[in-house]
């Protein structure tokens, strides 16, 4: 990426190998290493250019094979800093409780400093293996973008068919505590329409249990400061109605429930949204979410009805 780098002799500094205590330095130790493990290739960091040139005469020194060297652009944080070891960095163990899945850790990390032709951000595997070359890697340093990397493992996640999404979602769930693993077997069908149903919110697979414990847990606080503003006596004349309605429905279908609302709305003489947030906030206790007659039918009338007094 930086091509043939050259330096004149007298601008390397006096090279030290060993210490006074006996020890080796890091560029005699880094070339032993090297030569005793056969390394070919190194790539590394461009903070350890000055150190290659170095490194590079011990080897002629030694009368050992120079290795090939290239040198990688930095990682930096968002703010424009290092990440090392000391500052900034994450460990993958944190990553995988989180819910990043590998190919969107692998696609994002061979996007840091290099980019395709075509300038694709979403890559398999096998189009990674294909395109990538060393050659095209930018000079400039890349930026780790928190962001990004959430808004990647998203686009994963909606690739996901429902048997692989109920797979990866498992151990999130059960660790939530809201389901236990009998539960998730014995209830295989409804899991999959939750998850379903929240496929295009999530962005990490611990997304799926912090979004759905409104479908497992029938006891919730409301968002303190929608209730303020939703909930008040003519609200609660308006969910005892339709309360009334879902009651003596035949069926409880999403398109039942929805239908019976907008002509309650329609009779009241109101708008069906004015019905539909403090619905979604009685039966959920947030104000958004995936479409509430989803929600509703996913539900069932007897817990729905039991949320609405």
């Amino acid at each position: 990426m930086y091509g043939e780098l050259s330096i004149e002799n007298k601008n390397i500094d006096d090279l030290v190998l060993l210490r006074s205590d006996g020890t080796p330095t890091y560029n005699l130790a880094c070339v032993v290493d090297d030569v005793e493990m056969k390394i070919t290739h190194v790539i590394r960091g461009n903070e350890h250019i000055a150190n290659t040139y170095k490194q590079i005469l011990i080897y002629k020194t030694l009368e050992k094979p120079v290795p090939q060297f290239a040198h990688l652009p930095l990682i930096l944080s968002m703010d424009r800093a290092k990440i090392s070891k000391r500052f900034g960095a994450t460990s993958v163990t944190d990553y995988r409780e989180q819910g990043f899945l590998p190919e969107t850790v692998v696609n994002f990390l061979a996007l840091l400093g290099w980019s395709p032709k075509d300038e694709r951000e979403i890559m398999t595997h096998a189009e990674l293996v294909r395109e990538f070359t060393i050659e095209n890697v930018h000079q400039a340093n890349a930026v780790f973008d928190l962001q990004k990397l959430e808004w990647m493992n998203g686009e994963y996640i909606r690739q996901k068919s429902g048997e692989e999404l109920y797979d990866l979602a498992r151990p999130f769930m059960l660790k939530s505590g809201l389901i236990t693993e009998t539960e998730y077997t014995s209830q295989h069908g409804r899991i999959l329409r939750i998850l379903g149903l929240l496929q295009e919110r999530c962005r990490k697979l611990v997304d799926f249990a912090e979004n759905s414990s409104y479908f497992f847990k029938p006891d919730f606080d409301y968002e303190p400061k929608v209730a303020r503003k939703l909930f008040n006596p003519e609200t609660a004349n308006r969910l005892a109605a339709i309360k009334e309605e879902y009651q003596s429905l035949d069926g409880f279908s999403k398109e039942e429930t929805e239908a019976v609302l907008r002509m309650l709305a329609e009779s009241l003489h109101l708008k069906p949204s004015e019905l539909i947030h403090p619905i979604r906030l009685a039966v959920t206790g947030i104000s958004t979410g995936p479409p509430l007659f989803d929600i509703l039918e996913i539900l069932g009338r007897e817990e729905v009805v039991r949320r609405l007094e």
